[in-house]
């Protein structure tokens, strides 16, 4: 039982370890591969923790070469256009210029009731508000408002010496 209890501290060490490298700190804030990788390793470690006849280097060995995979293709992905858009895909506009794109949200196996309820984590409750909302690779929405509803800043004021943005009356 102690060896048990032994390996178990090990592994979660490694596996904490792990997860820091690749940077994350929510689950929300994984990209597919990293979510993959993270399943993955949670296998990798039950193994010799159920098996203790097993010898640990072997697990300890496949989690260490599935975390340089990972941060190998993380390094490529940030360099390669292409390679990142194959494996973390693009944000994908549902809403743009105030109008629903059905054909995305089919595309993305959403119904309008699940963007109604993600616009309202979002503080959105009356979609005719909303210019442009993306659904980003990590599935967070991205919402800009009609410039009529968006919230009054300091830049909006007219303040003497102030110059306008742009985009703004």
């Amino acid at each position: 039982m102690l060896i048990t209890v032994i390996r178990l501290a090990i592994l979660y060490c490694v596996i904490t370890v792990a997860i820091r490298l690749m940077g994350k700190r929510q689950v929300g804030e994984m990209q597919p591969t990293e979510l993959v990788v993270t399943i993955l390793l949670s296998e990798l470690v039950a193994i010799p923790i159920q098996d203790n006849s097993l010898p640990m280097a072997t697990s300890l060995i496949s989690c260490a070469m599935l975390i340089g995979l990972e941060i190998i293709g993380s390094l490529i992905a940030m360099r390669n256009k292409k390679f990142r858009e194959f494996t973390q895909g693009n944000s994908i506009a549902v809403i743009e210029k105030g109008r629903v794109e059905l054909g995305r949200l089919r595309d993305l196996r959403l119904s309008m009731d699940d963007l109604l309820e993600a616009l309202r984590q979002k503080d959105v409750f009356d979609i005719s508000e909303v210019e442009t909302c993306m659904v980003e690779t990590n599935g967070q929405l991205s919402v800009q408002l009609k410039p009529a509803f968006r919230p009054l800043t300091a830049g909006d004021l007219p303040l003497p010496g102030k110059r306008k943005r742009k985009g703004h009356e």
